[in-house]
């Protein structure tokens, strides 16, 4: 039973945990930057394009609501949904104390004090669009009442999409909770939901691809919020959607809240089951035991990795390593979010411009003959020192350093080649190439996987990182340094992009080496030389890198082909037996601080 006062302790709650963040976010300099360039960047532009515009926009002819605005506000509605629901189920499912929180006020109190402080975190950062938006409305479009209306969008939206994807996160983790099955396989069931949220924001996003177009969603009524924020300017929307989209919102947000609460009840009163009973298995335990192997049904670090099973031809110590890897990464998935920060950074561009220009099936097969492997190979060694933990003087005393990188080595082998090579095949098979240029990119991206898998061990050990990080409630959380991720991103996709170019673009390699090494130094070499404190010298030098761009210009493409990519490939055996090697005496020579 709540107390009879919950609502002002529930805000109070929300408050107190927002101004937490706030300062949390005020002690980390480098995040507050980004998230403020983020945010006043993009509003600043746009006040800057309605300043320029001011008297088009002052003329612009009533006209009504397209379908597009509906579905395109549905569409981030829905996005945010999927955003909030995550964030629940593997940043903040609990409340800090939760002990003393739950002892002292109501379930529901504290259940809807998170929700309130994810609101406020929310109207925080659409704070300063919102009110450039509502300023350019009320001053250029001529309409008071945005001094209200949009405001209360901004609220509606906000309240509605944290209920909603609260409902559903706590359901995902009441789930990961309640049931063994998907506590022991929460990673990989958590990568396949990623994968079709994303894909089916995507398909929307660019209906270039599917066919599909934001004026699909505009039935759903979260999208009617566009018809009321237009209501008093030049913009026709309609009034039914606009009373109907307030009403289903209060809908929403009771049952939404009753649901929250319930699930929350439930949650954080039960005792969460355990995905395996196994504990703790440390690479000595197992390997002591490869002399008088207990059978298949008992081995205990084996069934923890289920249904995934390394080969028993892989000899024992190998394949402890292996199967002690697996399990790091599916029990930690939290870590493997910060791999995905180049992935977006690098990709989004990159499928935003093939999808404007239309050229989206040719991009595809290198794509993922070059990034996957990349990706594969970051999976499970890119931190080993460091994901040991406590037991790491056991493990350096426990196997050789030569079983220890090839443990590491072979689960993005035998799990990651398998589906790189299915995958490329299914991309080339779409894509505009012949059947030789497929297959060479299917070749190149086995090769590229190898590759990647091989490396990663050695520039792990290289750039550890001990000391974990905090990751909303999660403490403990370990990712690889952002240090290892860009050098073992350089060695793989850098040399693998030109091998692809090479492959089914060698025209474009041609000019990209020749602009590379030949006329952006030579461009920047002239530029400095016409500057006041310009010398002769570098006259000279910008002539020399012409020469350069001259001479792989005219470079003949079957020669390039065969001796520029022939060295590429012997280049990337050669640097993956060095820094094999490194890895084997690294881990041998290794002592813990």
């Amino acid at each position: 039973m709540a107390e009879p006062t919950w609502p002002r302790h529930a805000l109070s709650i929300g408050v107190f945990e927002f101004r937490r963040s706030v300062r949390a976010l005020w002690q980390d300099k480098a995040q507050l930057t980004l998230r403020a360039f983020g945010m006043v960047i993009p509003s600043l532009l746009t006040l800057a394009v309605t300043i320029v515009f001011a008297d088009a926009i002052r003329n612009l002819e009533p006209f009504a609501v397209p379908d597009m605005v509906r579905g395109t506000v549905a569409l981030f509605w829905l996005f945010g949904v999927y955003l909030i629901a995550q964030r629940v189920v593997s940043a903040r499912p609990r409340i800090n104390a939760e002990s003393l929180m739950l002892t002292t006020v109501s379930a529901r109190t504290v259940a809807f004090g998170l929700l309130v402080a994810e609101m406020l975190r929310i109207l925080a950062y659409a704070g300063f669009p919102i009110l450039v938006l509502t300023g350019v409305s009320v001053f250029l479009l001529g309409s008071p009442a945005s001094l209200i209306l949009l405001p209360v969008v901004a609220v509606l939206f906000a309240a509605t999409v944290v209920v909603a994807g609260s409902a559903v996160g706590y359901a995902v983790a009441l789930l990961v909770a309640r049931s063994p099955f998907i506590a022991r396989h929460k990673t990989i069931l958590g990568t396949t939901a990623t994968l079709l949220a994303m894909g089916g924001y995507f398909l929307f996003l660019y209906p270039q691809i599917s066919g599909l177009s934001q004026a699909a969603l505009a039935w759903v009524p979260i999208g009617w919020l566009a018809d009321l924020a237009v209501v008093g300017t030049p913009f026709v929307g309609s009034s039914l959607r606009a009373v109907g989209v307030i009403a289903g919102s209060a809908v929403l947000l009771v049952v939404g809240g009753l649901l929250v609460e319930r699930e929350t009840a439930v949650f954080w009163f039960i005792e969460p089951v355990s995905p395996d009973t196994e504990g703790s298995v440390s690479v000595l335990e197992q390997t002591a035991e490869k002399e008088n192997l207990r059978p298949a049904t008992q081995d205990s670090l084996a069934a923890a990795v289920t249904p995934l099973v390394v080969p028993r031809f892989v000899s024992t110590p190998v394949r402890r390593v292996a199967e002690w890897a697996l399990m790091r990464t599916r029990r930690d998935p939290n870590r493997l979010m910060f791999l995905l920060i180049p992935v977006f950074a690098i990709g989004s561009p990159l499928v935003s411009t093939a999808v404007q220009s239309g050229s989206i099936g040719a991009l595809g097969a290198p794509l993922t003959a070059v990034a996957l492997p990349w990706l594969v190979g970051s999976l499970f060694a890119m931190n080993p020192l460091g994901d040991e933990g406590a037991v790491l003087p056991v493990t350096l005393t426990a196997v050789s350093g030569d079983h220890y990188v090839r443990g590491l080595i072979v689960p993005g082998l035998v799990f990651g080649l398998p589906i790189i090579l299915l995958v490329t095949v299914l991309a080339g098979l779409v894509s505009p190439y012949t059947i030789g240029e497929q297959l060479g990119l299917v070749i190149l991206s086995g090769y590229l996987t190898v590759v990647a898998v091989t490396i990663s061990p050695a520039i792990g050990m290289a750039f550890p990182r001990f000391s974990a990080i905090s990751v909303g409630q999660s403490r403990n959380v370990l990712p690889p340094r952002m240090t290892a991720v860009a050098v073992h991103a350089g060695l793989v996709l850098l040399p693998g992009a030109l091998l692809a170019a090479l492959l089914v673009a060698p025209r474009v390699a041609r000019t990209v080496l020749a602009g590379v090494f030949g006329f952006v130094p030579t461009i920047v070499l002239e530029l400095l030389n016409s500057s006041p404190y310009g010398i002769s010298i570098l006259s000279t030098a910008a002539g020399a890198f012409r020469a350069v761009g001259e001479n792989i210009q005219a470079i003949g493409l079957d020669q390039l082909q065969i001796i520029g990519g022939g060295a590429m490939l012997i280049g990337g055996i050669l640097c993956s037996y060095i820094l094999y090697q490194n890895a084997v005496h690294r881990f041998n020579q290794y002592m813990p601080p």
